[in-house]
């Protein structure tokens, strides 16, 4: 039984438990509904660590057609046409953009590092994490604009995850609320180009 089997297994104790505490109790309690959504935020926990099972980490929400595999040269133009669009959806960069054109061209020196995500044969997805020290730096997470909230980025952290290093990331306000919710905890502010960014870590041991 590996790490993530154990995990699911516990939680699967404490919701049976959970259950049997909602149906022997009589009636509805002050308490019930407290349990219910405990038991229903341990049923998403569980999905989550089933990302970190061997195989292809595969989202809920997208098809079993989703790929990750590393990214080679000739993905380099559509990583680029998907950094570009994705980068341009957060308005509030605009005019940091407007100043700053080259930010929209990804740099393909991150291509050793980089890994896609493919549906039906497309990029709709990237990530690239360099090792540095005992981590990784997660350097780019971008999702194609059609494919944005289907659980793309969210595969794409469990593939770095299952390299079993720390992923460490410096995060804009914007995608704070993404990254806790794939488990990163903030550490710290940084500055950067654009103004301060988070410092935001994902201990996977």
């Amino acid at each position: 039984m590996n790490i993530a089997e154990l995990k699911r297994f516990i939680i699967s104790i404490e919701i049976k438990a959970l259950e049997k505490t909602v149906v022997d109790g009589e009636g509805e309690s002050q308490f019930s509904e407290l349990i219910r959504d405990r038991i229903a935020n341990l049923k998403r926990e569980g999905e989550w660590i089933h990302q970190f099972d061997e195989g292809v980490p595969i989202s809920r929400f997208i098809t079993s057609d989703l790929v990750i595999r590393r990214a080679i040269t000739g993905d380099v133009d559509t990583i680029r046409d998907v950094y570009r669009r994705a980068s341009l959806t957060n308005e509030a960069d605009h005019q940091l953009i407007a100043a700053h054109p080259e930010w929209l061209v990804w740099d393909v020196a991150m291509l050793p590092f980089a890994h896609v995500a493919v549906v039906d044969g497309r990029v709709v997805g990237f990530a690239s994490a360099r090792p540095i020290d005992d981590f990784l730096e997660l350097e780019d997470l971008f999702t194609d604009p059609d494919y944005r909230r289907q659980g793309v980025a969210s595969a794409l952290i469990a593939d770095i995850a299952r390299r079993g290093l720390r992923i460490e990331v410096s995060a804009n306000h914007a995608a704070k609320a993404f990254y806790e919710s794939v488990g990163f905890v903030v550490i710290g502010i940084a500055g950067s180009q654009g103004g301060p960014v988070l410092r935001m870590h994902l201990d996977v041991m």
